[in-house]
């Protein structure tokens, strides 16, 4: 059996702080990473613990609500360069606040989900006080030289299913010490910066979309004051993570940044959703019943390529469907800022897929930023009652693959031309 194609980065394991921004980071991150490198099944030391044997082989992008005690099992050991990213503290709480009572998704305290309960109550509900006081300190208190996670004697924490340990300021430090990049949430920009330099992530650094449920109102003093008493160490914490983070990490070095996809000796690339890219604009790979794919979540997604300057390219790319037909009507492709002409292949299963094809000219560069735009991007919400998702997107893309073609084929910027029209599965 052939083994599976490894991505060049260095593994990483990152503790994800409720209400940081880590979703955000996470989708970002991931892009750099093959799918199955990346431990999706688990965020929660409940899932991790029911996953089966060899559920965590090959994995190298470890992400999750775990604490810093997931370094017990993807430690420096195993491999894994673990980072951390704290927010200020207030800020974290009300936005903790908001998101538990317009999130979805179930949660252990459904009584703040009612319109009259406030965040009053919830900074001083005592169910509550274990995401309300001291939670980053909290989340990062299991010692790295704690006891072992065999399988045998697994540490308290596993035991007891919790995401966070008793408060331990010190502890919180030691763990922040041993991370390779640390940052906050309020200077995103810099810890993202720091994060390609560590990690030879994509040069262009910027995050999908904040996911945000807080709404335009102000909060009392009294409140925000409270707030800051039950976070007295939580500060303590941020303020030390804000200083560590201007003092390079000991022992990781600086990684070359390499483009995961390039045209090989052969004048040949292939690029599947669930493979490593360079680009902006895309969702999460979604894995459903049809075929790996990324959405669009902008009106103009772009994804780079590594080519030979002064050779000619056909571009052949493969779209899973559309939010509507409406979108394919307005669909277009770029090339280095350029609109290019759409020439339609085949579909596969009915129109489910379509594949098409692009004649690009001898190449002025040795980067080819393929853009996909659509003029405007719906919710599926929108289309049926039926489907819950408010998520707006754009066109579903599968693959591109890029093979270098013969100078007579070519031409240079040639004007668009919208694909043809067709059943789409919406």
């Amino acid at each position: 059996m052939i083994s599976p194609i490894r991505s060049a980065t260095r593994s990483i394991v990152f503790p994800h702080v409720m209400k940081t921004a880590g979703t955000s980071l996470i989708a970002w991150i991931q892009r750099h990473f093959h799918y199955h490198e990346i431990l999706f099944t688990a965020t929660t030391w409940p899932e991790l613990l029911r996953l089966p044997r060899g559920a965590l082989s090959g994995k190298r992008f470890v992400r999750g609500h775990f604490g810093s005690g997931i370094v017990k099992i993807f430690g420096e050991d195993k491999g894994f360069t673990p980072i951390a990213v704290l927010r200020d503290p207030i800020e974290r709480v009300v936005s903790h606040f908001w998101h538990l009572k317009f999130a979805p998704e179930a949660h252990p305290f459904p009584f703040v989900r009612p319109a009259h309960f406030t965040i009053e109550q919830f900074v001083e509900h005592p169910a509550t006080q274990c995401v309300v006081s001291n939670y980053q300190t909290a989340n990062f208190s299991a010692t790295l030289d704690s006891q072992s996670a065999s399988a045998t004697d697994p540490p308290a924490e596993l035991r007891a299913l919790e995401e966070v340990s008793a408060v331990d300021l010190e502890g919180a430090k030691a763990f922040i010490d041993s991370c390779a990049v640390v940052g906050v949430t309020e200077e995103l920009p810099a810890l993202m910066s720091r994060l390609s330099h560590c990690f030879g992530f994509y040069p262009k650094q910027r995050l999908p979309r904040l996911r945000s449920y807080r709404p335009a109102e102000p909060i009392a003093n009294a409140v925000l004051e409270k707030i800051r008493e039950l976070n007295a160490v939580d500060f303590e914490l941020y303020q030390y993570v804000r200083e560590r983070a201007q003092v390079p990490a000991r022992l990781f070095s600086i990684a070359e940044r390499v483009n995961p996809n390039a045209v090989g000796p052969d004048g040949m690339l292939r690029w599947v959703a669930g493979m490593p890219y360079w680009g902006d604009g895309w969702s999460d790979v979604m894995a459903d019943e049809r075929k790996k794919h990324i959405w669009s979540l902008e009106p103009s997604a772009s994804l780079e390529f590594v080519v030979r300057p002064g050779e000619c390219y056909t571009l052949l790319f493969s779209l899973q469907r559309f939010v509507t037909p409406l979108q394919k009507e307005c669909f277009s492709v770029l090339c280095n800022g350029k609109e290019v002409s759409i020439v339609p292949v085949f579909s596969i299963n009915g129109d489910d897929q379509e594949v098409s094809a692009v004649v690009l000219g001898p190449a002025e560069t040795d980067t080819l930023t393929i853009t996909f735009r659509v003029t405007t991007l719906f919710a599926f919400q929108q289309i049926t009652e039926k489907d819950p998702s408010t998520l707006r997107r754009g066109v579903a893309l599968s693959g591109i693959n890029l093979l270098a073609s013969h100078p007579g084929t070519a031409f240079d910027a040639p004007t668009a031309q919208p694909a043809p029209n067709g059943p789409v599965d919406s």
